[in-house]
């Protein structure tokens, strides 16, 4: 449903107070709106407070330095409650009962919406909130000056396209490579996976050897680990000795203790005990030597860590790089309005903190890929085994290593020289433990001398066993955690590629609905430029395919053709570029909101840009001038538009209101303005001041000849309309006397001949006795019963353009010079 603003009632919020009594301001559907207000007196807080209620946030509170408490400003200072109220009142578009949003903030921030008919309204407020609604001047400026991708993405929003351009963003972040990977740890679990192959490779071959010790033969390539064991179970069974531990029972299950038990009983003796426990020994060095990373792995890892470090060494190191990483997540995120503010230090810079933490991560790259590879390496190293057999071979005094250096290899921290040390305390482990196993060979073949054959067979064979159940295990539990990881690798890979997939055809689909919709905007953007504008230049925008930028550029600078807007244009140019794209999406791909709020839009365009800007909104773009197009309501402290607004406000299709007061007591609107000036005037007359009466003596005849040249439909030169200086009463003058003589010569002159006369009386009195005077600045000379007269002179002026319909009724204004009504 689209809405239009019928009134907004705002108090305690800002610089409006207001006690009790809020500023309420209504404003007409089919009807340009504007509401002047001199600097300070809070007009700007009005589009503020729509733009809270709006958004949840004002801007430029957000991003002030934490020190000055920015939340601690959304609240007026002066008002005694601790919370401010901010009510909109919508209506319908295609008609139907009007709907109150009352918004409300407490001092802690708290904020709570509320509307008068029961439904959801912060699902409402989010379908207003759309990026033309609320548009002031930084908003334009910023839209030429931004980065093209930035224009592009805020462009996007204009053409109700923000939502997929936000999901477009959002996709590129999860399937980037990098970041991706880095979230699942895939260098991690890819090492980890060649791992778990290089340890059931290794296992595959102790099983071998346990088997061929065992049985006496080479397993078959095609048995498998059950069809092993069944072999291996009648070998121990075979063993009359050992037969009863072997029945009723699997080959897993057998007890090769109770078998040695067995042999010791039957044969007794220490050197068979001893036997047995050297072949344990020997079978745990064995195992252990093979544990140990190959010394090509550790040169490896030593290689990556020296390249990591020269990478590092043109960075900042780690902490900045974690610091890059945070920062661009907050400047990146859309809560975070100025891109120009860094978040650590809230210093405000000239350029963007986004793109220099872009840059600057960049950097990073190189030690990025770096230590994936780092990480994929060090996963293929086993340091719980490794720190078992650092600590099985440690020496009296020495201090581990491998813990330590395992925690500074997650920790990023794993330099060459610790490499370089690991590296070298792996090949003392490696020498102790082959040491080791070589001198318990030597003691197991002198024991085997001594024993009888049969004995040290059958405990071989038992020895072997107990090799072959725990290869068996090692080598099934690797290939189920390997199934594991290869499961979730592929289920990582899946996600990818539907991340990579989804990303490529929403860009495609949202890429084509963008080129479609700018071409439609295209045309109607010149064509406002060019009448706001009134030259020879003609603005271009457009987008590459299947890319976010948004690249603005001049078709034609008078003879000169594809020429860079931003070099060649002016400010005032610049953001009627800006404004014309703004107004051409708006009247195009308008949303829920069928209303528009200008704040100060015009401040950097000269008069005559101003007026053509106006009238571009008043008769090609607003209600009721485009019968289809939205409401308009226009904020501005321009003395000069004020006189726009002043001279349109009595026709049919505009609506003007004046605010006046203060951020301390009330901002409150102005009606019957011309009647409060001449009170006034009056009173300050009546009472002998003639100083501070003769301005507002000027500014109460300046409103009459406005209103006479205005319902008389006087026409008037528009440098006159326009003037801002002393001599505009007499050029005003001087306009309606042209007018009245032109009328008279053709014998057209509704006037009657004894308003001729007052009228000719009238402008004698105020000529010579006031504006002779204030023309030339020389207002010392004035008396208060002078000035007197000088106002009911102007009165009477007004009345010789006013007539009475019927007897006893009031005067009204002749319809124009040569008609009644």
């Amino acid at each position: 449903m689209s809405w239009f603003l019928e009134q907004i009632s705002i108090e305690g919020f800002r610089g409006i107070n207001n006690v009790g009594a809020p500023l309420e301001l209504r404003f007409h559907t089919d009807k340009v709106n504007s509401v002047f207000a001199p600097n300070g007196v809070g007009k700007s807080s009005i589009f503020e407070a729509v733009t809270y209620v709006l958004t949840g946030a004002i801007p430029k509170l957000e991003v002030l330095p934490v020190a000055e408490h920015g939340a601690s400003y959304y609240l007026n200072r002066f008002h005694p409650a601790d919370f401010g109220t901010v009510a909109l009142t919508l209506k319908p578009a295609v008609g139907g009962a009007s709907l109150t949003i009352t918004v409300t903030r407490g001092q802690d921030g708290a904020r709570t919406v509320k509307t008068s008919d029961g439904r959801d309204g912060n699902a409402l407020l989010a379908e207003l909130n759309r990026e033309f609604v609320l548009l002031d001047a930084k908003t334009f400026q910023n839209f030429i000056d931004e980065t093209p991708l930035n224009r592009g993405r805020s462009f996007s929003g204009l053409l109700g396209l923000g939502s997929y351009s936000t999901l477009r963003q959002a996709l590129q972040a999860l399937s980037n490579t990098r970041g991706f990977n880095n979230h699942f740890e895939v260098s991690a679990k890819t090492g980890r996976k060649m791992l778990t192959e290089g340890q059931i490779a290794q296992a595959r071959n102790n099983i071998r050897v346990s088997y061929l010790a065992l049985v006496g033969e080479e397993p078959s390539v095609t048995a498998t680990n059950d069809e092993l064991r069944v072999k291996a179970h009648a070998i121990l069974n075979n063993i009359l000795l050992l037969r009863p531990k072997c029945n009723d029972k699997t080959f897993d299950d057998i007890s090769l203790d109770d078998c040695l038990a067995c042999v010791r009983d039957a044969e007794g003796g220490p050197d068979r005990e001893r036997l047995g426990k050297l072949l344990q020994v020997e079978a745990g060095w064995t195992e252990t030597i093979g544990a140990l990373p190959q010394a090509e792995l550790m040169v490896e890892l030593g290689e990556l860590a020296k390249k990591r470090d020269a990478a590092l060494e043109k960075t900042q190191g780690d902490v900045f790089f974690r610091l890059y990483e945070l920062t661009e997540q907050i400047t990146a995120h859309d809560d975070w309005h100025d891109k120009n503010v860094c978040p650590a230090c809230d210093r405000n810079g000239d350029t963007s903190v986004l793109e220099h933490v872009h840059a600057k991560a960049a950097l990073y790259d190189a030690v990025t890929s770096i230590s994936e590879r780092l990480a994929t390496a060090s996963a293929m190293v086993d340091w719980d085994k490794l720190t078992a057999a650092e600590s099985t071979t440690k020496r009296d005094g020495e201090v581990p290593l491998v813990g330590s250096a395992k925690v500074k290899m997650i920790g990023s921290a794993f330099t060459e020289a610790i490499a370089i040390e690991l590296q070298t305390r792996i090949e003392v482990v490696r020498k102790r433990a082959v040491e080791a196993l070589a001198a318990t060979a030597v003691e197991k073949e002198e024991l085997e001398k001594r024993l009888p054959p049969s004995l040290v067979a059958v405990t071989e064979k038992i020895e072997a066993a107990r090799r072959l159940q725990s290869v068996l295990r090692n080598e099934e539990i690797s290939r189920a955690e390997r199934e594991v990881i290869v499961t979730e690798l592929c289920r990582i890979e899946r996600l990818k590629s539907f991340l990579v997939d989804a990303s490529s055809a929403l860009s495609k689909a949202e890429g084509a609905a963008s080129g479609r919709r700018l071409a439609a905007v295209e045309p109607l953007c010149r064509e406002f430029f060019e009448n706001i504008i009134f030259q020879p230049v003609v603005p271009a925008i457009s987008k590459r395919a299947g890319a976010e930028d948004l690249l603005i550029s001049l078709a034609r600078f008078h003879d000169l053709q594809s020429v860079s807007a931003q070099s060649l244009l002016s400010e005032s140019y610049r953001n009627a570029f800006a404004i014309s794209v703004y107004l051409a999406a708006a009247a195009l791909y308008g949303g829920s909101a069928k209303f528009l709020l200008f704040d100060d839009v015009t401040s950097s365009l000269d008069a005559g840009h101003q007026f053509h800007l106006m009238e571009v909104i008043r008769t090609r773009f607003s209600r009721p001038g485009a019968a289809n197009g939205p409401q308009v309501i226009i904020l501005s402290h321009d003395t000069l538009l004020e006189k726009y607004f002043n001279t349109n406000g009595s026709t049919s299709g505009w609506s003007h209101q004046r605010i006046e007061g203060t951020p301390r007591t009330a901002v409150l609107p102005q009606s019957n303005a011309v009647n409060r000036v001449r009170d006034a005037t009056i009173a300050l007359l009546n009472a002998g001041n003639a100083q501070d009466a003769a301005p507002r003596i000027r500014q109460y005849l300046e409103y009459v000849l406005e209103e006479i040249i205005i319902r008389c439909r006087i026409p008037v030169p528009m440098d006159i309309a326009l003037s801002d200086d002393k001599r505009m009463a007499s050029h005003l003058i001087a306009a309606i006397d042209a007018q009245v003589k032109l009328h008279a010569s053709a014998n057209t002159l509704i006037l009657e001949p004894g308003q001729i006369e007052g009228l000719n009386l009238a402008v004698a009195t105020i000529t010579a006795n006031f504006l002779a005077h204030w023309s030339t600045g020389q207002t010392q000379a004035f008396a208060a019963g002078s000035l007197l007269g000088v106002m009911r002179a102007i009165n009477s002026y007004a009345e010789s353009f006013r007539f009475e319909p019927n007897p006893g009724s009031d005067r009204r204004y002749y319809r124009s010079l040569s008609q009644r009504q």
